[in-house]
């Protein structure tokens, strides 16, 4: 009995009788299969999406910067010319060609209003990139980006780099801000913000005459460090990106509606020091979370112990909450993409442990609510990414709360 009264404690904590199912979706991964640019195919996504039972829809709004939606804040005319999809990265096997921007009706209110009339979900949301270059492939960068170079980063050493606008600079974080104002305008019910797609950005790349002036300011006849790990250097940077998070919850507020804002962190362990997030994108979420900064705080990878892969993954998950301590929601991963060891997908935590699978989707979800957590994040949902029998498990996942 005394199990069931700590389960329940922390079930009602994280709202367990509507534990959320968060599903990332990327429309122009399912271009090979269907026309993605008409409200019939955006339906067939979404039906394929709901297979594996996510409640939470959202759709990815950007190729880098380049908006997947009929955007007001760039010069569509120069991106507008079909790109042929013989063109895209990776060889995919696609037709015909891409022009998200000019689909009618409006990419965005057309999945957010099929979302509407799905019982099945309950929040249809914006999946927004920090990044301006997906990848730091340069065919994906918008014309506002292109147009002012002034604020594109630069390396330690001085060299420029194009792969990203700096958010030390008011100006991009303007820009961005208008973007945010878009997405809302077309009824987001969510703002997801994806901190580890960043297109290769970090620290490394952010010796922006701001940022050298603040580092002047602060530490007067020391030059900028070279090394960006230097906690001091971390610190001025995130500046940036602090000011940039505001700014969406001041554009959420400017609504009136009650929209959730989420930022991602990941490759997340159990350390005292700086840790990946704050070297590799450039903030540190205790802060965020210290400062309020946000609704939500969706976990999408964890650095887990091989040799001990649930029980690492359980005292990573502990850690997190520990911290959070009930101020925001958290979501951890049901992830699919295995990048590396440092982030393994749960068919990798499978193998690990030896088990199925659909075994270690059960176990992860399990651990997810003995933590308190809020749901999951299904990273991301293309074709393939979740078989048959690993969506049975998470459809079917209905944590409910006994009575002790």
């Amino acid at each position: 009995m005394k199990g069931w009264a700590t389960f329940l404690v922390l079930a009602l904590a994280a709202g367990a009788c509507a534990f959320e199912k968060i599903a990332l979706v990327d429309g122009f991964d399912y271009a090979p299969e269907m026309d993605t640019e008409t409200t019939d195919g955006m339906r067939k996504v979404l039906e394929r999406v709901l297979e594996t039972g996510a409640d939470t829809i959202l759709w990815r709004t950007h190729s880098g910067s380049v908006p997947r939606y009929a955007s007001e804040a760039v010069d569509l005319a120069t991106i507008e010319t079909p790109l042929d999809k013989r063109r895209v990265p990776l060889t995919l096997p696609v037709r015909g060609w891409v022009r998200y921007q000019r689909c009618e009706p409006d990419a965005l209110r057309t999945v957010f209003g099929l979302c509407a009339d799905l019982p099945q979900v309950k929040c249809a949301g914006a999946h927004l990139l920090q990044e301006d270059a997906h990848g730091g492939r340069y065919w994906s960068l918008d014309s506002w980006t292109l147009d002012h170079p002034q604020y594109w980063c630069r390396s330690a050493d001085g060299k420029m780099g194009m792969h990203h606008a700096s958010f030390a600079y008011p100006e991009v974080i303007a820009h961005r801000r208008a973007i945010v104002r878009e997405i809302l305008a077309r009824g987001a019910q969510m703002i997801y913000l994806d901190t580890t797609r960043n297109g290769g950005y970090g620290p490394r790349d952010d010796y922006v005459k701001p940022n050298l002036e603040e580092w002047a300011r602060r530490h007067p006849g020391e030059a900028a460090p070279a090394d960006f790990h230097d906690p001091r250097w971390l610190e001025v940077v995130a500046r940036g990106h602090y000011a940039y998070y505001r700014a969406i919850r001041e554009e959420i507020r400017a609504t009136g509606r009650d929209v959730p804002f989420v930022i991602t962190i990941g490759n997340v362990r159990i350390q005292n020091g700086p840790d990946w997030n704050y070297a590799g994108c450039g903030f540190d979420w205790r802060k965020v979370v210290d400062d309020g900064l946000v609704d939500g705080l969706a976990v999408v990878s964890i650095s887990a112990d091989e040799k001990d892969p649930f029980g690492s993954t359980e005292r990573i998950f502990r850690h997190v909450m520990q911290y959070v301590n009930g101020r925001c929601k958290v979501y951890f991963p049901i992830r699919a993409y295995n990048f590396s060891k440092n982030q393994p997908s749960y068919e990798q935590l499978a193998k690990w442990a030896g088990i199925s699978p659909p075994e270690a989707i059960r176990r992860l979800m399990e651990i997810a609510v003995r933590c308190g957590a809020a749901g999951i994040v299904m990273e991301c949902v293309d074709p393939g990414n979740y078989p048959a029998a690993d969506c049975e498990v998470i459809r079917k996942f209905n944590p409910r709360p006994r009575k002790p």
